[in-house]
């Protein structure tokens, strides 16, 4: 059981069963929502990070709230060794532009995920000050474990 901040308790196993396989399975008619917690977007803003020989990818869902127009959604996939990453964004919708860029690199072992302020179509950067504009981002991310111990050289 879980208590929250008015101390009532929240029964889990309204909302989950065991599933077949040893999968966890979710009640008919129940979602997850997330609102925080949220950062301000700076340039070079660190969205997540870890080590690739804690994990070797991650699924990501990136949104950034500028105000009432501007609003984005990004879909992305990161996988990471000790050297380099690779990140793939399948999804992304927004209201009026492109909010931010997103990159993935690895240094020392440590995957980054890092927004930066959206590059216009020819190719420079928008001003943060307009743009950016007390931005928030929250993101949600679900993470797998790196199968194989790393190979030290």
């Amino acid at each position: 059981m879980f208590y929250d901040k008015y101390t009532t308790m929240i029964n889990f196993t309204k909302y989950f069963f065991q599933g077949v396989k040893n999968t966890l399975r979710i009640q008919n008619g129940v979602q997850f929502a997330y609102k925080g917690p949220w950062q301000t977007v700076t340039p070079n803003t660190i969205i997540d990070e870890w080590y690739v020989g804690d994990f070797m990818a991650a699924e990501y869902t990136v949104v950034v709230d500028v105000g009432n127009t501007r609003k984005e959604i990004i879909k992305c996939l990161v996988v990471a060794g000790p050297e380099n990453a690779n990140l793939t964004i399948y999804g992304r919708t927004n209201l009026s532009e492109n909010l931010v860029d997103i990159t993935a690199t690895v240094s020392a072992s440590k995957m980054q995920l890092v927004a930066n302020p959206a590059s216009s179509p020819d190719g420079s950067t928008y001003d943060n000050s307009t743009l950016l504009l007390g931005s928030k981002m929250i993101f949600s991310a679900t993470y797998y474990h790196t199968i194989n111990d790393l190979a030290i050289t």
